[in-house]
């Protein structure tokens, strides 16, 4: 199983006992290291799939099957947990899509800025489903190992894309941390 409804509930159980402080950033790092932990499984799934330990048709059935976690509702007792935990999944979403284009190999070659440039486009125009598709192909890019670019410009709006973009800089976040785990064994193996 590639993200189980156990994983998934440790993470709902950590929200309901965390205490929020808004104004200082309190408890918010909970979140993040939700969207992290997804991020994780997803790049250990792609892992899985090189060394041939899981075939991709069965990785892609994986995805699905977890696909109603995410759309499932949580009682986290707190409206504003309960928002964030919202926000969340939705970046979830977005990681989702994009590993199931990275398994197809739908890897788009398109940039980094065009893509996130058609995305507010089409969330401007009311398409937010074509949004959301232009995000999901940033994703894939990230996790197909593609770094985003530290001086991407981003708009201040208030958009949905904005928000979808902390996925995708999770996902290059997770990615260079995890080639940097993998220098220090290398280095200490040596």
């Amino acid at each position: 199983m590639f993200y189980t409804e156990d994983r998934l509930n440790n993470w709902i159980e950590r929200i309901k006992d965390e205490e929020l402080d808004l104004e200082s950033g309190k408890g918010l790092e909970v979140f993040d290291k939700m969207l992290d932990d997804y991020i994780i499984a997803c790049l250990n799934l792609l892992k899985s799939i090189r060394e041939r330990e899981v075939t991709k048709k069965d990785a892609l059935k994986f995805i699905e099957e977890s696909k109603p976690l995410l759309d499932r509702s949580y009682d986290v007792g707190d409206d504003v947990k309960a928002e964030l935990l919202e926000m969340t999944k939705e970046n979830m979403k977005v990681v989702a899509k994009g590993l199931e284009l990275t398994i197809a190999g739908k890897v788009s070659r398109k940039s980094f800025e065009k893509l996130l440039e058609d995305a507010i486009k089409k969330e401007k125009s009311g398409d937010l489903e074509g949004a959301f598709e232009d995000m999901a192909k940033m994703a894939a890019k990230a996790l197909a190992g593609e770094r985003l670019p530290e001086d991407l410009e981003i708009p201040d709006e208030d958009l949905f894309v904005i928000g979808w973009l902390d996925a995708i800089d999770a996902i290059s976040t997770v990615h260079h941390l995890i080639e940097i785990d993998r220098t220090e064994v290398e280095d200490d193996l040596e």
